[in-house]
């Protein structure tokens, strides 16, 4: 926690610094996220274009969540013992954009492979630098209301109002090579906005240990352990709607491209909401208590999806709790995290968790979503995701309650 917090200038309860690298964060995080989904809003486009199978649209999703995922874990622990996270978050955000740009330039299923996993090679150890920089100037009571913050710039930036524009400008271009330019253009920009807005702040983690050691230590707590298996399920969950509900409303629901943007958008829109309401939600209730009332309303959407193929109680529930399984993703991430472990242990855990649970809830479960998309069809992998959210539910009854520890385990050295 800083302990400037006290004596330093507030706006609106934040202390100035805090308030200026949360809403800075909120941008970069929607931004970023964009260059990742912009391939799902464009699938319709792409694949006929490109003349992809189902298979190797899936594999190419699962490229791009393996090399996040695997950045996430093996990179963000160099990056974490240099001391200097904002120096690599500006070089992850740029890279990102860069990448983002030069898949406009593809012209075949292996050129779009190879710059789409090279934006989730960068894009990889940005959240665990950005929540290990933000809880270091959080005061313990802002904690979930903070990563809430920072992760409704996916609902907003990324979903809510890159889904419709992206869509919108593919339509009216009749290209999709135009969306993925302003993605990237996008997130190069808010690199080099960062240089101005973020302080270094060089910090030596306590102890220089192998990621075997450090994975040792990790896994003695059991909320760890857990968020590591609620990790894959929720990205599971989020990956199976981000990937699909686009090609859902096209192909089964049959609505226009243009149409699907806008019911995905205005979910996004909702989930501004959702990424306030669930945080606060668990500062009345627990971290422990909420996050098993907000899987099994998760679970409301892929089941009604399912059942009910077309119907508009499907485009119902998906605008209304469509949004809600990327507000869920924050507490395995970071929050619990944050308020089991002191803060140096922080981005080395957010990294791993984030990592593991992107290759097996991401990239290995999309290349297995895509066989089934192919053979079972879109319901069918929707509902798997149904499904995995009740299991998440039962399993997150075995969670140590967190709420308010945040201070308390910041002063624990191991």
């Amino acid at each position: 926690m800083n302990e400037t917090l006290g004596t330093e200038k507030k706006i609106l309860g934040w202390g100035k610094y805090e308030f200026s690298i949360l809403w800075m964060f909120f941008l970069v995080w929607g931004l970023v996220f964009l260059d990742r989904l912009v391939l799902a809003f464009m699938a319709p486009m792409v694949i006929p274009d490109l003349g992809l199978t189902d298979v190797e649209f899936g594999w190419i999703m699962t490229a791009t969540t393996g090399a996040y995922a695997l950045a996430s874990i093996f990179l963000t622990p160099f990056l974490e013992s240099t001391g200097k996270r904002k120096r690599w978050l500006v070089l992850m955000c740029l890279g990102a954009g860069i990448f983002a740009c030069l898949g406009a330039t593809t012209q075949n299923v292996g050129q779009l492979l190879v710059t789409r996993a090279l934006v989730g090679l960068f894009e990889g150890p940005i959240a665990p630098l950005m929540f290990a920089m933000l809880f270091r100037e959080s005061s313990s009571h802002r904690v979930a209301l903070n990563a809430g913050i920072v992760n409704m710039g996916v609902a907003v930036v990324a979903i809510a109002i890159g889904a419709p524009m992206v869509t919108r400008i593919a339509a009216n271009t009749g290209s999709w090579r135009n969306s993925f330019l302003l993605a990237g253009i996008c997130s190069i920009i808010v690199s080099i906005i960062l240089i101005a807005v973020l302080k270094e702040k060089p910090f030596m983690p306590e102890k220089r240990e192998s990621m075997i050691v450090s994975l040792g230590k990790l896994l003695k707590y059991r909320n760890v352990v857990l968020c590591f298996i609620l990790g894959i399920l929720t990205m599971v969950l989020y990956w199976t709607q981000t990937n699909y509900a686009t090609l859902y409303f096209t192909t089964v629901a049959n609505n226009p491209i243009e149409s699907a943007g806008v019911i995905v958008g205005l979910s996004g829109a909702l989930g501004f909401a959702w990424t306030v309401i669930v945080p606060k939600v668990s500062d009345f209730m627990g971290r422990k208590g909420a996050l098993i009332m907000w899987f099994l309303l998760a679970a409301l959407v892929p089941f009604i999806m399912y059942f009910l193929p077309g119907a508009s109680a499907a485009m119902v529930i998906y605008l209304i709790f469509g949004g809600l399984v990327g507000s869920i993703i924050p507490f395995f991430q970071a929050i619990i995290p944050s308020e089991t472990l002191p803060n140096y242990m922080l981005g080395v855990a957010s990294g791993l968790i984030i990592g593991i649970g992107e290759l097996v809830g991401g990239a290995a479960w999309q290349a297995v979503a895509g066989y089934i998309f192919a053979t079972a069809g879109v319901p069918t992998v929707i509902l798997i995701g149904g499904i995995v959210a009740v299991i998440a539910a039962i399993l997150a009854l075995f969670l140590k309650e967190t709420r308010g520890m945040k201070d308390e385990v910041q002063n624990i050295t191991l």
